[in-house]
């Protein structure tokens, strides 16, 4: 009798602790509702965006949780001076396996604002033309566990 007691006690408690596994974050930092993020597929180019309110000055960003840690390279000017590009790739890390989606957002210092997104392949760019000078680079991260974290907000300069 104690035995069946201890059974199901045991995969109450189990079932439990799947389902509080499974919650997520609670706080989603991705696009709001009114902007719209058209979704790109590989080789098309990077969609403007038109905003209302465009701000140039970086905000907080968030910490990855301790094992799910990826890096991102961002350089102005390169492939090309001539063009004035800014390159963004992605270049993993630990977390790697967790992320489902990149979304990058830019806003150039004329007030342009582009968005696009990138896979979660090691080596996945993205370049921005005509980007001369101040930039701000945005960069979200939705994790497959579930929560989003803006993990880059920075100036990046383009000669």
């Amino acid at each position: 009798m104690n035995f069946r007691l201890l059974s199901a006690l045991i995969v109450l408690l189990l079932a439990f602790s799947f389902g509080a596994a499974c919650t997520g974050a609670g706080s989603d930092v991705g696009p709001s509702p009114t902007e719209t993020t058209p979704i790109e597929t590989p080789g098309s180019t990077a969609t403007p965006v038109s905003t209302s309110t465009v701000s140039l000055t970086p905000g907080p960003t968030q910490t990855m949780p301790p094992g799910k840690e990826v890096e991102f390279q961002i350089t102005g000017g390169f492939p090309s001076r001539v063009t004035n590009d800014l390159y963004i790739a992605f270049r993993g890390g630990a977390g790697k396996t967790f992320v489902k989606s990149i979304d990058v957002r830019v806003t150039k210092s004329t007030g342009e604002v582009v968005t696009d997104s990138l896979q979660p392949i090691t080596g996945e760019e993205l370049i921005i033309q005509n980007a001369k000078g101040e930039n701000r680079v945005e960069i979200t991260i939705s994790l497959i566990t579930g929560g989003s974290y803006k993990v880059i907000d920075q100036i990046a300069v383009v000669p």
